[in-house]
């Protein structure tokens, strides 16, 4: 089976899926259908976030199944919580310039900004 196209081939606007049909009774569904929230993820985030299910959010034995490092993992985990929760995105943002903010004036040493994030993460 192909893999879903998200976009035409010809002029590159999105695609929809406008019909579905059972392989074994011919029965055709026609209607605009939503693709779900995984499907903004490209294939490789896809594979990414089955593996850290299938590792129970467990980011070492992500790490060993991947063979990435612990910081790529969070990279990666936080690229995917952007697409799928973009009010967490803005969250952390917000986190981040307060922080920044507070380094400017002279209120936080790095050191101590890094622990301020890891405490709100």
């Amino acid at each position: 089976m192909n893999k879903r196209l998200k976009q035409c081939p010809v002029c590159n606007s999105t695609l929809e899926i406008v019909e579905y049909r059972c392989p074994n009774c011919e029965t055709s569904i026609k209607g605009k259908f939503g693709v779900g929230d995984f499907a903004a993820l490209t294939p490789t985030q896809q594979e990414f976030v089955k593996v850290f299910v299938c590792c129970q959010g467990n980011i070492k034995e992500v790490e060993k199944s991947l063979k990435i490092s612990y910081p790529t993992v969070k990279n990666k985990l936080a690229d995917v919580t952007a697409i799928l929760c973009p009010s967490k995105k803005q969250e952390r943002t917000v986190i981040s310039e307060d922080i920044l903010v507070e380094i400017e004036k002279g209120n936080l040493t790095v050191d101590e900004a890094i622990l301020k994030i890891e405490q709100r993460s």
